[in-house]
Order: C-alpha cells, then structure tokens, then sequence
C-alpha cells in the first residue's frame, strides 16, 4: 500500500487541487447554502488557489497517495499588526493562517494522517521564522477535518455565525431603554461602548486581546468617525436618560470570507451591553432595531463572529438565531522551542 508522502505546493497540483476543493465546497454548501455557489467550479476555485498561492506571504504543501492528491493546505503568515489601525490591532502579531477554503482532504483517505503531514510541513518554516500562532478554519459539520485539526493541538476560538432571515426579536422590550441611530454628535458614546466591549474580551475565560485602553482612544474614535461619515454603517445606540448602556453597529463589507456570500448579508460588527443593564432585555431590543433596519434596506440573513469562550456572547447570539457556518481553530506554539532546538544544534550531538 503506498505511504503518504508531501511536499511543496506547485503551480502544477493547481487542477487536482481546485477539483478536491470544489467537491468539499458543493458538500458544504448542502450544509450552509451560505456559502457562495461560484466555488462549487472548479475553474474558479482553481483562481482562488492561484490567488493565494500567488500571495508573497503564502506557504502551500501538498500530501499524495500513490501520486495522487490525498489533500493540500496553504497557509498566510502576517506580522505585526499596523499600528495605526484600530481593527489591525485585533491581528496576533508574526501569526500563520490557513484559510477555510485553502485546505481539504480527498475522501477515502486519513484526514488525521494527511492534515498531520501537511501542518509539519507548513509549521516547521512557520515556527523557524518565529511565527507562532498558528489558525485554520474548517466550515461547520466537517467532522472529519475538524478532528483532525484537534488531534494537532488546535481549539476553537471563533466562530462566524449567519441568522437565516432577519425577522423580529423575541421579547424585545427593553423597558426605560430608549434606542436611536448614532450621528456624529454620539461618537463619544461610541467610544465608552467600544471600550466597554474590549474590556469584555479581555476577561475571562476570553483572554482575546482588544484595544481598550485609554491610550487606544483616538484609534477607536478616528476609526467610528470614518463608520459614521458613511451612511452604509449604521450604529444604534440604547440610552438610559443621558448615558448610554448598549450598542449594535453594522458594517456595510464586513470581516466575513469571500467564500461566504456577502449578497443581502448584513454585518454585525459589535454588540455590548453595560453589565450593569443586561438581563433586562437591553442586548434584544438592540438587536431587534438593527434587524428592523436589515429588513429596511433589503438584507436577508445576518452574519457575525463570536468568541466560542465568550460566556454571556455565544449563549446571547445563539438563542436569538444564529447558527455557526465557519469555525476559527487556533494553536499558540512555546517559543521555548525556538532557544532549545538552537542549543541543541550549537552543542550537537546530544545524546
């Protein structure tokens, strides 16, 4: 029986590659008709292969059976997040990626035994670069690759999750809360909110960096000012007299993947409540008015990522409708690695 073996992406394993991968994405889109249908071709996933592979940062290995195509995987790596961007900030510095659409395994083989020759190839360049956060993304219900993923060490970290129709909110009533869209004038409303929400995601059992300290200020209102100048991204705002206790904001193009389409597909790029308001209906009835104004403009389906550790979060978007499409795995690497594996080399041979 012939063994496994893998080495690095070429141009010419683009057309088995863009095959496997538009045969796993026309089975997950029976699963998640959110996912785009242009994919299911394998001329144009065999594009979007090119396009990453293409990228200078892109790192991509193949894993053959017999010389056939048991699975492929290509990877990203990016540096340290620019520091003049507020979003960039939620980037872990000198990290690895490989997408949800950029990896996959034939069927009929050993996920386990492909994804694991295929990640050591990928993470050996990866962690002697110091890179060594390590994220893949495997598309909800793939069971198979998912375990594979885990039996390397990876855990879910985020998910992108989609609410099917953008219908009222059950028990949406928020008693002395009033909600108004946000104008120019409540930008430091949406600063304090902003901030609020980091906090959050900096607790426990989160720990998920944010910038919300006080020097992160400017980052965050330089970055809602440009949201509000634009009338595509709207900010609703719940306010209790004259302080402001909750927030739902939209993005017109979202941090969803190109593979999930973003047709009548609204963003939701931040939700909080004060913890001093919540559990009085506060987080409902924002949601409520934001899939008031979806149905307004024309959207379908509502789209967002949560932290799969975030205690109040996750059960909140779940219960009101939100089903998981994409998961984010992640690994962080001991950098200990990197000082040992050169002392050994100095002081070779070890016995």
């Amino acid at each position: 029986m012939p063994r496994l073996s893998v080495r690095a992406f070429e141009r010419g394993d683009l057309d088995a590659a863009a095959a496997l991968l538009a045969e796993t994405h026309r089975r997950d889109r029976e699963r998640h008709p959110v996912l785009v249908e242009a994919l299911e071709r394998p001329a144009e996933a065999r594009a979007m292969l090119a396009r990453r592979l293409g990228h200078e940062r892109a790192d991509g290995a193949v894993a053959l059976d017999g010389g056939e195509l048991a699975g492929f995987a290509i990877g990203e790596r990016a540096t340290a997040p620019a520091p003049d961007r507020y979003l960039a900030q939620l980037s872990h510095p000198r990290s690895a990626r490989i997408g949800a659409r950029d990896h996959a395994v034939a069927r009929g083989c050993d996920a386990a035994a492909v994804c694991r020759l295929l990640y050591r190839e990928l993470a050996a360049g990866w962690t002697a670069t110091g890179y060594f956060h390590h994220a893949v993304n495997v598309i909800a219900g793939d069971a198979r690759l998912q375990e594979a993923w885990f039996n390397l060490g990876f855990g879910r970290h985020v998910s992108l999750a989609v609410r099917e129709g953008v219908g009222p909110v059950a028990d949406a009533a928020a008693g002395d809360v009033g909600i108004r869209a946000a104008g120019s004038e409540d930008v430091d409303a949406l600063v304090g909110l902003a901030r609020a929400l980091g906090r959050h995601h900096l607790a426990s059992p989160m720990f998920q960096y944010w910038p919300a300290l006080p020097e992160d200020d400017a980052l965050a209102r330089r970055f809602l000012v440009s949201l509000l100048e634009d009338g595509d991204n709207p900010h609703f705002v719940a306010w209790r007299g004259e302080r402001p206790v909750g927030l739902t904001s939209f993005l017109e193009r979202g941090l969803a993947p190109p593979h999930v389409s973003a047709g009548r597909n609204a963003y939701l790029f931040m939700g909080v409540v004060e913890p001093e308001a919540q559990d009085g209906g506060v987080g409902r009835a924002l949601l409520d008015r934001g899939m008031a104004w979806a149905r307004e403009t024309g959207h379908e389906r509502c789209t967002l990522h949560v932290l799969t550790a975030n205690h109040s979060g996750e059960p909140f978007w779940t219960a009101n409708g939100f089903v998981p499409v994409e998961y984010g795995l992640e690994r962080h690497i001991d950098e200990r690695v990197a000082w040992a594996a050169g002392a050994r080399a100095a002081n070779a041979p070890v016995p």
